[in-house]
């Protein structure tokens, strides 16, 4: 029998990507979905986090890195905006974990060149932490325009994700400590409500404790040391298909949920 040698980067991914159809599943038909789907897939973004960061070490063009998640995320909110306009505010696709990843990347490549730049570090430090508090901001309080909104999808958790595992790169053990002891502080600050007491019913408290579960961002720490640092097969299709399948999945089903609506 061999030996387990752990998940490449490509195994990861398409693990990731299932449970992000299964999230996307759950609020495009709200209600017919148990909650605890959307509790199992909350490592899926900050994994993608964590890849993020380390293409981000493992480029051989941080620059093309970074033009190629902006093209993608200005894309895909071209395309939300579209789905507005087809769709109405009620099935329109508000998700843009591109636009999230490219501002970390951003933020991380500004710093990360501020090394280098002795003579201009403070600028591009500055910038750099300009970029991530707008970034923080806009997860918190979107941009709304009449009934159309946009924000930074999961801005708080991933954009933290990603600064310090950029910060602690080459030390697992002290990316995981800090990580933790700002993850602890984002429950405080955050939730789930713990408190079972105060629900009706532990069935409803559990319901509620799903789906606002979005800062158990910790859920995805096994998923690293499973990690084995490979990043298996190099054919195109496995760069790509992140970029593909995340809109794709939400044209499918928003139209799917539309027509279901309108011909029932």
């Amino acid at each position: 029998m061999k030996k387990f040698k752990g998940f490449n980067t490509n195994q990861l991914k398409y693990l990731a990507l299932v449970f992000m159809f299964l999230d996307s599943l759950f609020f495009s038909f709200p209600g017919v979905f148990p909650a605890w789907i959307h509790l199992i897939t909350r490592f899926v973004a900050p994994l993608f986090a964590f890849f993020t960061v380390e293409g981000f070490f493992h480029s051989s063009n941080r620059k093309k890195h970074l033009k190629r998640l902006w093209l993608a995320a200005g894309l895909m909110q071209l395309g939300n905006f579209l789905s507005y306009l087809l769709l109405g505010p009620l099935y329109q696709i508000t998700d843009n974990i591109f636009l999230t990843l490219a501002l970390g990347y951003s933020v991380i490549f500004l710093f990360e060149t501020g090394k280098s730049k002795s003579a201009y570090r403070f600028l591009f430090y500055l910038a750099g932490l300009l970029l991530f508090i707008i970034g923080l901001i806009f997860s918190v309080l979107p941009v709304i325009i009449g009934s159309y909104s946009f924000g930074v999808e999961g801005g708080i958790q991933v954009l933290f994700t990603m600064l310090i595992f950029w910060a602690f790169y080459g030390n697992r053990q002290k990316q995981v400590f800090v990580f933790l002891l700002w993850n602890l502080l984002l429950l405080a600050l955050m939730g789930p409500d713990f408190n079972i007491s105060q629900a009706p019913s532990f069935a409803a408290w559990f319901a509620n404790f799903c789906y606002n579960s979005d800062s158990l961002t910790f859920l995805f720490l096994p998923f690293i040391f499973l990690y084995n640092g490979q990043k298996g097969s190099k054919k195109p299709i496995h760069k790509w298909i992140f970029y593909i399948f995340y809109p794709l999945q939400f044209w499918l089903l928003h139209l799917l949920a539309f027509f279901i609506h309108f011909s029932g």
